[in-house]
């Protein structure tokens, strides 16, 4: 947390009325932009992405006073985000709830469990806006299971590390690394099928 993060949210706890929505605008101002960028990748679509991200920012200011600096409260905001965000969009999709924890917790069959894809390598989201278009890239996260989206968004579109974002989702660094392996897995066998990108097994 940078000192200028915990001066604001230190003052958004102490205040009330106006001075509250002063310092709480202030907040707003430095993490909707990537609220929004998480909730649009992990959704696929502006309309989802805005009602997870108004969720995300609502949730915040409700329970700002919670917050008791054991994480980074950039760690903390982004699993608010990521949590709306699968919430909306298995709500739209299957008419389910959903949270980080069950949903890295679930027990789906999946045919990418053992996939060996290295999470150090080259970022495969990168290579492929470099290849195509962003909006292809959009697709492929919306089409692929949101616990990958949700990592994927992580790592490369926030930049996080294996550490921060196993904090944000309140995992094991191992736990990471491994979804991260079957997120670009997911990522290439999407593409693959598509005609979009490199062969899944390749």
């Amino acid at each position: 947390m940078t000192d200028s993060d915990q001066e604001l949210v230190r003052r958004c706890q102490q205040a009330s009325g106006a001075a509250f929505e002063a310092a709480y605008r202030e907040l707003y101002d430095l993490y909707s932009s990537r609220i929004y960028t998480i909730c649009l990748r992990v959704t696929g679509n502006e309309e989802d992405a805005l009602d997870a991200a108004q969720e995300t920012l609502v949730t915040l200011a409700r329970r700002i006073r919670d917050f008791a600096f054991r994480s980074r409260f950039s760690s903390w905001v982004f699993r608010i985000a990521v949590n709306a965000a699968i919430d909306v969009r298995r709500r739209r999709l299957a008419g389910q709830r959903g949270s980080v924890r069950t949903v890295l917790a679930s027990g789906e069959a999946d045919p990418l469990a053992d996939a060996a894809a290295d999470p150090d390598r080259s970022d495969p989201l990168l290579d492929l806006e470099g290849r195509e278009s962003v909006e292809m890239v959009r697709r492929a996260l919306a089409s692929i299971n949101p616990r990958f989206s949700s990592l994927l968004a992580l790592r490369y579109m926030e930049g996080l590390s294996y550490e921060e974002i196993a904090e944000v989702l309140e995992c094991s660094l191992g736990t990471v690394k491994s979804r991260l392996n079957r997120a670009h897995a997911a990522l290439r066998e999407h593409l693959a099928r598509r005609g979009e990108g490199p062969p899944a097994g390749g």
